[in-house]
């Protein structure tokens, strides 16, 4: 693994880009795991076997201990039965890695990657990722047919921090549909008449019988404009109060609302950042306010978490995807909007999740 990691290092050095390394050993996470459970009192006999079954599964697979601690830590903000939850989480991890063939994964991307644009590394290998993809992409299509059959709309809400890859997950989820069934809606800066009708601004862009997928929504009002300065004290508020109305009405008819989080740290952005700056197609993306929004990293935090606890309802919670590895958290989006739809000839057994390390849903219990 090491040798692994030094090598694409090294090119991803000559190209010019900086590529994360987790130096912390398996054992390191583990334990670090382990303490938190102690210091939570969520130690149990069934938590301890099916972490033992998990460390034996990586003694031949790989598995990234990272994703597993983040994806943990993130359990633990999950409101309810702290220690049910917990015990469903590394269940969930023990089922998942015990049907992946992960002899066959590889964290280096194919050299045909580093030709046009470098990628990232992912613990996906492309021809992997690109059958699950399509496969994925195939039950698209059946749901926008039951779309157009019932006249049900789907509204998908794609927020995060920049670079954490939404505008790339939102081309996965389209790219093979018919250009017909879907609407991308990413608005610009709010006109004066747009801000005093901030709802209206949002609700009269969604089509009937559609996938409506938001690039950047409504949530600018609880996070990125009072974290730049742009709102008003007086409009957060307001909307704090009364977004869940809000959203409670666009589903009133019986459609369907997610609102996905892509979650990355903060060296993960800086590095996304550099990857931007050097690349000849896609240098544009690159703004001064996307290195403003490294020095309001913390403030960002803090707004976020308040809108999490605020905004994330029984019937419609936010799902925090762990963004790191793009490939990963575009497979969980899409299979998470899929499964929570009874769109017909669904195939569940392509929509088994097959990464729950990398996705919470913050769903309050009742």
């Amino acid at each position: 693994m090491k040798e692994i990691l030094s090598e694409l290092k090294r090119i991803s050095e000559i190209m010019g880009i900086t590529i994360n390394e987790d130096s912390i050993s398996k054992e390191e996470h583990m334990q670090t795991i382990t303490d938190n459970l102690t210091k939570n009192n969520l130690y149990s006999k069934s938590i301890e076997k099916t972490l033992d079954d998990i460390i034996k599964l990586g003694d031949e697979q790989l598995i990234d201990y990272s994703l597993l601690e983040r994806g943990f830590d993130k359990i633990l903000k999950i409101k309810g039965n702290t220690k049910k939850n917990v015990e469903i989480y590394f269940k969930q991890i023990f089922k998942s890695l015990s049907k992946r063939q992960r002899a066959e994964y590889d964290i280096i991307p194919d050299i045909d990657d580093y030709l046009f644009e470098p990628e990232e590394p992912s613990i996906i290998p492309k021809k992997t990722y690109r059958k699950e993809l399509f496969l994925l992409q195939v039950e698209l299509n059946k749901l926008t047919e039951w779309l157009n059959k019932t006249g049900k709309t789907v509204i998908i809400v794609f927020e995060g921090r920049d670079s954490a890859g939404k505008g790339s997950t939102i081309k996965k989820f389209i790219e093979n549909i018919n250009p017909r069934s879907y609407n991308v809606i990413a608005l610009g800066i709010p006109t004066p008449e747009e801000r005093k009708n901030w709802w209206g601004r949002y609700r009269s862009k969604i089509e009937q019988g559609k996938i409506n997928l938001f690039d950047r929504s409504w949530y600018n009002r609880g996070l990125v404009e009072p974290v730049a300065g742009y709102g008003t004290p007086e409009e957060y508020e307001e909307f704090m109060n009364d977004v869940a109305n809000f959203e409670e009405g666009l589903t009133k008819d019986g459609d369907y609302l997610f609102k996905l989080w892509f979650s990355i740290d903060k060296e993960t952005q800086s590095n996304r950042f550099q990857m931007r700056q050097k690349s000849p197609i896609k240098y544009w993306k690159y703004s001064p306010n996307d290195e403003k929004m490294q020095d309001l990293w913390d403030k960002f935090t803090e707004y976020k978490d308040k809108l999490f606890d605020k905004t994330s309802t029984l019937n419609n919670p936010w799902v925090v995807l762990d963004a790191i590895d793009k490939r990963v958290s575009g497979l969980n989006s899409i299979r998470y909007v899929l499964k929570n739809i009874p769109y017909e000839g669904k195939n569940n057994q392509v929509l088994d999740v097959e990464y729950p390390e990398a996705m919470v849903v913050l769903k309050p219990e009742n």
